[in-house]
């Protein structure tokens, strides 16, 4: 046999080996790119380098009565809570109640009891109240306008849960997404399967699919990619669907 020939067959069994690997780890369609990979752990990065605050607790003389809150922390903040957390409620720059430490509950749930001090005159007044977590090194800040009721109590008969992730001046937008599969996937859906969207490399929110999870955005018209973890198929689909303001998305595969 010629030389030239021996060198043909040789490549073509290299080609066919190459090829046969690469479709083994990865492959394309016109909606997605898969590649294996691992559980990814994918998570929105909420890090900040805010200084742990320096709060005064009020002067009790000053004022005539308190309103009374316990504050359940979200899911999402709590996945980072660690002793030394403190929360607070101000009016302006004044600090209305001794800052609060974390309490955790049997079931793992984190809250924190606040004293409020006030007066009758304190009417329509706009609240602010202040999470600092040492953790990410973040203060959350969520304003809203309440009247100043004596002895008045939230979240003891039920969870009071603020949406303090609202209060996060990195992502400042924000909205819930549910993800849906379609009626026919390229995989069996599985339990341990994750659905999640990116800014570019920057994961922007992490959920499963048809349960709504938080999306993280810089501005409002900032488009989000798709990305789908399935257990089954140990690997990562990249969807070309981009992800606008909708409330409910069905995944494109």
């Amino acid at each position: 046999m010629k030389k030239s020939a021996i060198k043909i067959m040789f490549l073509a069994a290299v080609l066919t080996f190459v090829w046969g690997c690469s479709s083994d780890d990865e492959s394309t369609s016109a909606n997605y790119t898969f590649a294996t990979a691992e559980k990814p752990a994918w998570s929105v990065d909420l890090t900040g380098n805010d200084d742990a605050p320096a709060w005064t607790a009020p002067d009790p003389s000053l004022f005539e009565s308190a309103m009374f809150i316990m504050v359940k922390l979200q899911d999402e903040l709590a996945a980072h809570s660690t002793d030394g957390d403190l929360m607070a409620v101000f009016i302006g720059d004044e600090c209305r109640t001794v800052p609060a430490i974390r309490n955790v509950d049997k079931n793992g749930g984190i809250y924190f009891v606040l004293k409020i001090r006030g007066n009758s005159t304190d009417r329509d007044v706009t609240f602010s109240l202040k999470y600092y977590s040492v953790q990410l090194h973040r203060m959350f800040t969520l304003e809203g306008t309440e009247k100043f009721a004596a002895e008045r109590t939230y979240g003891f008969d039920e969870d009071f849960v603020p949406p303090l992730l609202l209060g996060c001046k990195k992502y400042p937008v924000q909205q819930t997404l549910t993800a849906e599969l379609p009626s026919t996937t390229p995989f069996i859906p599985g339990k341990s399967d994750i659905v999640a969207v990116f800014a570019g490399s920057e994961c922007r929110g992490v959920g499963v699919a048809s349960q709504p999870f938080t999306v993280f955005r810089t501005t409002d018209g900032e488009t989000l990619d798709v990305r789908y973890y399935s257990a089954k198929q140990a690997g990562v689909y990249t969807l070309k669907q981009k992800v606008g303001q909708e409330a409910t998305i069905v995944l494109n595969f």
